[in-house]
Parts: C-alpha cells; structure tokens; sequence
C-alpha cells in the first residue's frame, strides 16, 4: 500500500504538478520554483531534493524517520522518472486542471502512504527536525516553509500562478483528510441519548437493527440527577431509523448525533461472531 501510494504521488507530481509548474507546497512546489534558474530537469531537482531531506532527517530524526521513509524515499525516484520519461507529456494542459487533478491525487496518495505507516518524507523532514530540537509544532513549520514558496512565487510567477497553486494546496489538504477518515474504516453516526425510556430504545436498537448499546451512568451537573446515557454507533443508513425508534418511545429525548469516520470492529469491518 506505501508503493501504491508512492505510485499515485509520483504520478500526480510528474505527470500534473512539475510540467505545468504549478506553485504547491512541499518539494514540488520549491522545484517549480526554482526551475527557471537551475540547469537540471525538474524530475532530476525534484529526486535530488528527496533524497537529501531523506538524509538529512535520517541523521537528525534516528530510526524511526528511516524506516518509516525508506520504502518512498527509495522507490520514489524510479517511479517519478518512469511517469516523467515514459507518459505522455502534457505540458500544455490548462493550469487550473493540472492544479486540481494533481492536488486531488497527491491527497490520496500521501493519505493511503500515511495509513500504512509511511512517510513521504521531503519538507516533512524540516518540520521534525524543528519540533524535535526546537520545539516547533510541525504544522507551524510546514505552513510557514510552504507560505514562503508561495511568497516567493507571487514574486517570481504574479499572483495568478500564486492562486492556482493554492488550489492544489487545497485540494491537497482536503482529500488528505477525506483519504485518512475513511480509508481503512467504516463511516457511521454516533448516537447519544439521555432518556428515562433507554431501555425501550435500547431494545429497539438491538431487535430491529440489530446493533449493539453501550449504558454509560450520567449525572445533570445542575441538577446532580443521576440519568442513564446510552450510546450507539449506527451505519449512515440506519440514521433515520434510530431516529424514528428513538421519537417513538420518546420524542423529548436529549440526543446527540456525530460522525464516526473510522469505525473498526464487530458489525462493521468484520462479521459479527455466531
């Protein structure tokens, strides 16, 4: 699953992100950067970069950073250069699409690398090594180290590079998240209810859905009233029929409904036990 992930990553950044020139963050936003004023390829700047923060965090970070980024750090320059060398070029594509596609897969990628235990390295690297010996949160340091690929290219490219680019940011970040919350997991609504009627929904809940009850002992921090809160974890389309049990037997309920983006156990990522 990291080679997948190092795969996707490699081909969103040889394939959309270096030949447009796209002002992102990270290694490929600097190599983008500065490839108007070096004399090397960017896919060759781009491996070059990697493998130095790869040595670089390996030496301040210890083991741990090592084995987490071997697999890319390894595997990535060869993945890039065939993407690079062997795929069609398509330089000429429209910036904004190369901006959305290549931040939409670059997401996933780091996203299926980070489930699994990987790392893809790179500015990352920086970003630890200022937490560990300068305790500097490493979100402070990568939007910082990526503000300033952005400032300087608002310099170099003109603002409308820069806001192309911070599509790809966004993009980025957000199928990340989306990657990390349910890739691996199953998405589901969390139930809380307060009722004096907890035991009829509970029932409910177990004879028609056929889903387990958690009974957590509560108390009203006004009141002092010792209460009953019962918990539920529910598919997304068994929502409305909790909601339904739950106005059935009590319509003045005090509930509390969430998402569970990463559900793992009986009754959702394996079969309940006979």
């Amino acid at each position: 699953m990291i080679e997948l992930g190092t795969l996707l990553f490699a081909f969103s950044v040889g394939m959309f992100i270096l030949p447009a020139k796209i002002l992102t963050g990270g290694v490929a936003g600097i190599t983008s950067l500065l490839s108007p004023y070096l004399p090397f390829s960017e896919d060759i700047m781009t491996i070059a970069l990697n493998t130095f923060l790869f040595l670089l965090g390996s030496i301040f970070l210890g083991k741990d950073f090592f084995e987490n980024t071997l697999i890319y750090s390894v595997s990535y320059p060869f993945l890039l250069l065939f993407v690079t060398r062997t795929l069609p070029d398509i330089s000429d594509i429209d910036p904004l699409l190369a901006s959305v596609y290549g931040g939409m897969i670059g997401g996933v990628a780091i996203g299926i690398m980070f489930r699994n235990g990987g790392s893809s390295g790179g500015t990352d690297a920086i970003a630890l090594i200022a937490e560990k010996y300068f305790h500097i949160k490493v979100a402070h340091v990568i939007m910082f180290t990526d503000t300033l690929t952005v400032l300087a290219g608002l310099y170099i490219y003109g603002l409308n590079s820069v806001l192309v680019g911070l599509i790809s940011v966004f993009l980025m970040t957000l199928t990340l998240n989306w990657t990390m919350n349910i890739y691996g997991g199953i998405q589901a609504k969390k139930f809380e209810i307060i009722s004096d009627h907890y035991q009829e929904i509970a029932d409910a809940i177990h004879n028609e859905l056929e889903r387990g009850t958690t009974l957590l002992d509560a108390a009203g921090g006004y009141t002092g009233y010792p209460r009953k809160m019962l918990i539920s974890i529910v598919s997304d389309d068994e929502y409305n029929e909790v909601k339904a049990i739950i106005d059935r037997y009590d319509p003045k309920a005090f509930v509390i409904i969430s998402e569970a983006k990463d559900v793992n156990g009986e009754g959702f990522t394996f079969e309940p036990r006979m």
